[in-house]
């Protein structure tokens, strides 16, 4: 027999909200909401202090608590080695006495502390500075937003302290270089053209530029090309200009645009000492 459901029975549902996974800046409330949407809107804004001066200080005091334990232990075992009863101690582990196994228990559970901060030091220590353009985009806004009460807002400027968090790029002052042009011109179509929908829609702040790694990429690939092609074809016309018997002037030239290939491969890459000379050998 079907059951019936009366008027009163039946409750409103709330229509389901849904999630933005990448909220917009300005959709944020103010203070830390807000800040925090900001920071992930960019990968290059990824950043955080390292805490440097505290790792290193309670690296310090757990060196120092080992290191007591450690003068502990040996002069233990220099004052059982004096006597019979203290060498046999030493000699067999079942015959020694509770207080050194305790101290070597001790001693473990201090190293594990130990071992686990160092692996964390080094850890910090490996991680990369930020690039300053991108920390002193960061302090712009901080500064200019003040999303923060003033004393919680003091960290932003502990620049020296800073690393970034986004994974390491090909990145060099070239990149930064055109991508600073990019942003100074005052073009709408420019801003089209090299941010994504997504980007444009994060923020309607005329101060904040978001530029697209892949059409960043794009253009400075096409930027280096044209350049290698340069500097690998205007040697070979200048050379044809030449004539017999001017054979210094053309050795000086294959010096000159050797060297700027490798200047360009130095300067517009990352790349290694060994690249650069086996690029430059070829």
């Amino acid at each position: 027999m079907s059951k019936r459901v009366s008027a009163r029975q039946i409750e409103t549902r709330p229509e389901p909200v849904a999630l933005i996974p990448n909220a917009l800046v300005d959709d944020q409330p103010p203070g830390y909401p807000q800040l925090a949407a900001f920071i992930d809107s960019d990968p290059n804004f990824m950043m955080c202090r390292r805490f440097g001066t505290l790792h290193t200080r309670l690296l310090l005091y757990r060196q120092d608590e080992l290191a007591t334990l450690e003068r502990r232990l040996e002069r233990l075992d220099r004052e059982d080695a004096l006597t019979p009863q203290g060498l046999r101690c030493l000699s067999s582990r079942d015959m020694d006495e509770e207080y050194r196994q305790d101290l070597i228990d001790k001693i473990d559970e201090k190293l594990k502390d130990y071992d686990e901060l160092v692996l964390r030091c080094q850890s910090m220590i490996a991680m990369r500075e930020p690039a300053a353009r991108n920390f002193s985009s960061l302090v712009a806004w901080v500064d200019n937003e003040k999303p923060l009460c003033k004393e919680e807002m003091d960290f932003i400027h502990q620049g020296a302290d800073f690393v970034t968090l986004a994974a390491e790029r090909e990145d060099g002052w070239f990149d930064g270089l055109v991508e600073d042009c990019l942003t100074a011109i005052p073009c709408r179509f420019t801003k089209l053209l090299f941010s994504s929908k997504e980007q444009l829609e994060k923020t309607d702040d005329k101060y904040v530029h978001y530029v697209s790694k892949k059409r960043l990429d794009i253009l400075i690939r096409l930027l280096v090309m044209f350049m290698a092609v340069a500097l690998l074809v205007v040697p070979v016309f200048i050379l044809l200009r030449f004539n017999h018997g001017q054979e210094y002037m053309r050795v000086v030239v294959v010096l000159i645009f050797t060297g700027a290939f490798s200047v360009a491969l130095s300067a517009f890459t990352k790349a290694k000492r060994h690249e650069v000379f086996a690029a430059t050998a070829a």
